[in-house]
Order: structure tokens, then sequence, then C-alpha cells
């Protein structure tokens, strides 16, 4: 070991530059700035940097960046923007922040060649970004005129990504601009209670518009979470923001070419309580939560979207300690009728999980789409056939269960069919067929029904739905092949990790078309 005497002396240009860097990482824009966003408990840039990455880790890029106009320079470095590599549980990872202690953290010509930089070497690397939003939109008068919009590249390196790495944007604050616009290109958004995700600031609009809003009814965590479906998932501390990150980048692999990272294996056992989770009878509801509980390693999951198009569950999962992406319907809502947000929701889901090696489970428990004048001017032609679109291109293996029904289009939107799944089983309660029994009845006997009294009505409608569904049991369709295996409930989540892992052993992520992958991060 060398004494500290023994040090040979230090340069003056290193100790300027030593002198520099510290203070430009300690006083940001300022100490005053800083010690203001604490004292209001919130938290600067390179707070959240290092709540996010392991202890040590971070080597950031582009520490001396100043505005590109001298006049704005004033010793406060950054303009706006930090970020540069870490690692989290150890591996690999590029992250970038706003800071507001500089120019609000708006977005501007110096700030944005490194937030690039920075993104691009992520890509080079093949290591996923994180990005912690809070910029005030692009900075004023730094982009006005021709000159500087003819130079623009629109949305920027993002737009290159193609899901090559995963990506995931964290809105901290009020959200404009470029911060905004990239996470509609992530993978993974979640919001702060508090923050405001939006393109446009509530100052804009009422001054181009004379419409006067506040920025949580413009953009705020309810808004994205429970409408727009604009955000993954909403939290409301900074303790879960963290925990949300870490989380979903613990499912994902590295980038595209890898498989995603798999914990100790724990082969599941037979699980008796799934023969009584569903009930037997089709229209009554309950909470599919209960049956991912039971088949997924620890009970533990990761659902994406919880409150947008609610009548369907998107989640991230281990079985066997294999990261898994799981579409179960979820009767507590619409009976778990597909819906137009449904179908957005689960086609960008399995955008991702395809794009990214996790393999997919279906448990289906659907009574077909949902019908009505809103749901058919909502597009729901085109987003159901968009999501049988992504099923199409879908190449990680896929497993599908029909738990309980799944009729019409909503069977094959389910991954039900001859052509969607590597296996397709059902429950002995499963039910199959073009349209429900009872809904069926009424349509082809509806003239025979017309005729009759009420109560003589009911009774023979219930007598022809009987009729009718002799012909959708789960035997029926296996008994032409339509199912692969008819099973035992209690073995599902066995059956699941045993074809995994077949399915899984030969799996080549390198090799293999990845159509769903240059597909939008948005619908």
């Amino acid at each position: 070991m060398v004494d500290g005497s023994d040090t040979p002396p230090m340069s003056p240009a290193v100790a300027e530059l030593l002198a520099r860097r510290e203070t430009a990482r300690r006083d940001m824009g300022g100490a005053a700035k800083v010690a203001a966003i604490h004292k209001s408990g919130g938290l600067t840039a390179r707070d959240w940097i290092d709540r996010l990455v392991d202890l040590g880790s971070f080597r950031e890029i582009g520490t001396f960046v100043q505005p590109i106009r001298h006049e704005q320079r004033n010793g406060a470095y950054s303009d706006g923007k930090i970020g540069g590599h870490a690692a989290v549980d150890g591996r690999p990872v590029s992250v970038g922040a706003d800071d507001l202690t500089v120019k609000a953290g708006t977005d501007a010509h110096s700030n944005k060649r490194r937030s690039d930089k920075i993104f691009r070497q992520a890509m080079e690397r093949g290591n996923p970004i994180v990005y912690f939003g809070q910029a005030a939109g692009s900075r004023i008068p730094d982009i006005l005129g021709s000159e500087t919009m003819s130079r623009g590249s629109g949305l920027g390196a993002w737009l290159h990504r193609r899901r090559q790495i995963p990506a995931v944007m964290a809105i901290v604050g009020r959200s404009y601009g470029e911060s905004s616009f990239n996470s509609a290109l992530s993978d993974f958004v979640v919001q702060l209670r508090g923050a405001t995700l939006a393109v446009t600031s509530t100052r804009v609009i009422e001054m181009a518009t004379a419409e006067r809003i506040t920025e949580e009814e413009l953009g705020g965590v309810d808004i994205h979470n429970d409408r727009t479906g604009q955000i993954d998932l909403a939290v409301d501390t900074p303790d879960q923001m963290i925990e949300a990150v870490q989380s979903f980048l613990s499912y994902l692999p590295t980038n595209s070419r890898e498989l995603p990272p798999r914990r100790e294996a724990q082969m599941p056992v037979p699980v008796p309580d799934l023969r009584t989770l569903v009930p037997a009878e089709r229209r009554r509801g309950y909470d599919m939560r209960k049956v991912l509980r039971a088949i997924v390693d620890d009970g533990d999951y990761l659902e994406l979207k919880p409150r947008f198009g609610r009548s369907a569950l998107t989640v991230l999962a281990r079985i066997n300690g294999r990261p898994v992406g799981i579409v179960a319907s979820q009767p507590m809502f619409q009976g778990g009728a597909m819906t137009p947000e449904a179908c957005d929701k689960i086609t960008r889901f399995v955008c991702t999980a395809d794009s990214f090696n996790v393999p997919l489970v279906f448990l289906a428990d659907t009574p077909g789409f949902l019908v009505g004048t809103q749901v058919e001017q909502n597009k729901l032609l085109h987003k159901a056939v968009l999501l049988n679109q992504a099923l199409f291109n879908v190449k990680v293996p896929r497993l599908t269960f029909v738990l309980r029904k799944a009729y019409g289009l909503a069977y094959f939107a389910m991954s039900g069919g001859s052509e969607n799944s590597a296996l397709l089983c059902g429950w002995p309660t499963a039910e199959i067929s073009f349209m429900d029994p009872e809904v069926a009845a009424n349509v082809v006997y509806g003239p025979e029904l017309a005729a009759l009294e009420d109560e003589a009505r009911t009774t023979r409608a219930a007598e022809l739905a009987a009729e009718l569904k002799r012909g959708t049991s789960a035997y029926e369709a296996a008994a032409v092949m339509g199912l692969d295996e008819i099973i035992d409930p209690a073995e599902t989540p066995v059956v699941i990790a045993e074809w995994l892992e077949r399915l899984m052993a030969n799996y080549d992520p390198i090799n293999r078309p990845r159509v769903l992958s240059t597909w939008p991060t948005c619908f």
C-alpha cells in the first residue's frame, strides 16, 4: 500500500478538474436550489439516480456540459440533464434524469446531445436505459426559428430502439416535451402521484385556447392510470417508484439477444385450491388474481396497467424461477369481456414479452367481446384485429388454458385456436363456442320464444340453452383435438413449468424472427 505522503504532487490542471467536478456534482445548478428541493421533500436528479443504482456504480457522461449559448453559462453544469452508466442488482444499465436546478430541466441543444450519446452507448453496449422525467419542455427562445427546427431530429434517438434494449421512463415531476415523448417510446412507464405527464403545459393551453385546467386534470396519475392507459403503473412514494423500476428490470433480459434472468428453480407442485377458486356458474364473477397467486412462484407478480382495460390482466411473474408474461381474463370486471382498452393493453404487453424472449401464458375465461355502441365507436373492430395480428406474429413459446368459458373471437384473442399456442389445455369446466348458449338460444329461436308467455318463454329458453350448452364442453373440443389436453386445475402450475422447461431448452433468442419488436410502443 502506498502511504499518502508518497503520493506524487497533483498538477494544477488536475486539481482544478477535481474541484470543478466536485462542485458540479454537489451543487448542481446552485447549492440553494438543491437545498430548496430537499427542504420541500423532493429529490434532485442525482438523488433519483443514486437511489436506483448499485452503490458506487454510477459513471457519469457529460459532467461539464453547459448551454450552447455562452451568455447562459454561469458556471452551473449539466445544462438540465444528468446521465451515465451504472448497475442495478449487478446488471448493467444506463440512466438519465432531468435536472430541475438548471433551466428547469428544459430540453436544449447541448443536453440533448448528451442524452442522445448516452442512449447510443446503451444501444451499443446492449443494456437497458432508465430515465427520470420531469422536464418543463423545450427551452425558449433557443428552439425558436427555422434554423433550429430544420436541424432537429423530431422525436430523437429513442425512435431507433426497436425494442433491442428495455426502456423505462419514470415520471417524477412535471413532465412535458422530450420526457413525455420518450415515455410513449418506452416499455414501462411508472408515474409518481403528484407528477404530470402531458405534451403541453397548462399555461400554454390557457394561452392558446383560453381553457383553464389543473395539472392533475391534464395529466395526473388518475387520468393516465384509469382513462388513457399511458402509464403502466402509478406509485405514491419515491421508494415505490424505485422498487417498481427495479422489479420490472428483474423480469427482462439485458437486451433482446439474451434470455431473461432465471432465479433458482422451484418446481411447482399441484395446488388443490385451484379446483375451487373458479366458480362453476359461468356468470359468477371472481378475482383472477387469486388464481395467479396460486400459480406463480411465491404468489408474487408485477401487474401492468391494473386500472386500465380492467377486464384483462397483464402481469410479469416467475414460474419455476423462470420469468413469464401472463395474460388473463378478469371476470371481476365486465364479466371478463374483451374491450378496446383491454385489446390495446394486451397487444402492448405481448409485443414487449415477445421482443425480450419472455414466454407467454394465457388464462382464458371470457364471454366474448363487449357489445354496444360505445365500444364500436371506440374502434373495437380495429383493436380486436390488431390484437389477433400481434398474436399471429408471436414467436416466443406460448401456452393457453381455458378455465371456464371462451366464446367467439375473444377465444382467439386469448390465444385459443389451432394455430396460436404450443399447448392448448382446458379445465373440465371449460366451454368453447361461437356464442354463449343462453344468448345463442334467444338469437336462433327468437321467433319461437317471442310467441310464448313470460314464464313459458323463460322455461323454454333455458331448455334450448341447455341443449346448445352440451356441444360447448371441453370434452367435445378434445374429441376433435381442438384441445391438446383436459387437465385437473390443480396441475396447472406443474404443466406450465414442465412445458416451458421443454420449450425453452432449445429456444434461440438471437436467430429468430422479431416482427413485433418493430411494432409501435403505443396504440
